[in-house]
């Protein structure tokens, strides 16, 4: 894995998939999943499960891996990383925002905030269509997280 690889979680409340976690960031307005970057000899599963911990204090479940996203930069024709996305659940664990002025909070899946990032809706939606086996898709500069 490249440094530049990273490993999201799409939380949801409970089987209904009706809410989802999202994490507002410190650093900018924005909500985002729960997630970041895999570090070296990491696995992105554990990945997931250790940013979702760092992120929100809770100890989750991974269902299924939904697929991984090739970021592509079309300015200089390059990858710049993958980012791979999975559907888990909160197991146990109260809110404990990872950096002072993060908040987390449960939205339901048909009216995520307005700052929610264009790639994080992208995201829940794909775990909500897909049910095959896990997708490779490319995305469009537009949608690239926001670092």
């Amino acid at each position: 894995m490249s440094q530049k690889d990273g490993a999201f979680v799409v939380l949801f409340r409970d089987e209904t998939k009706s809410e989802v976690f999202l994490v507002l960031r410190s650093d900018k307005p924005i909500w985002n999943l729960p997630g970041g970057g895999i570090e070296n000899n990491e696995t992105p599963e554990d990945a997931a499960i250790r940013e979702a911990f760092e992120e929100t204090g809770f100890d989750i479940a991974l269902h299924r891996k939904i697929g991984v996203y090739e970021n592509i930069d079309f300015a200089t024709g390059g990858v710049w990383n993958h980012v791979h996305l999975f559907e888990g659940n909160v197991v146990s664990g109260t809110f404990k925002p990872e950096f002072p002025g993060c908040e987390g909070a449960w939205f339901p899946v048909d009216k995520l905030p307005n700052s929610a990032m264009p790639v994080t809706k992208t995201r829940i939606a794909d775990v909500l269509e897909h049910q095959g086996k896990p997708f490779f898709k490319q995305y469009r500069p537009e949608l690239r997280d926001e670092r």
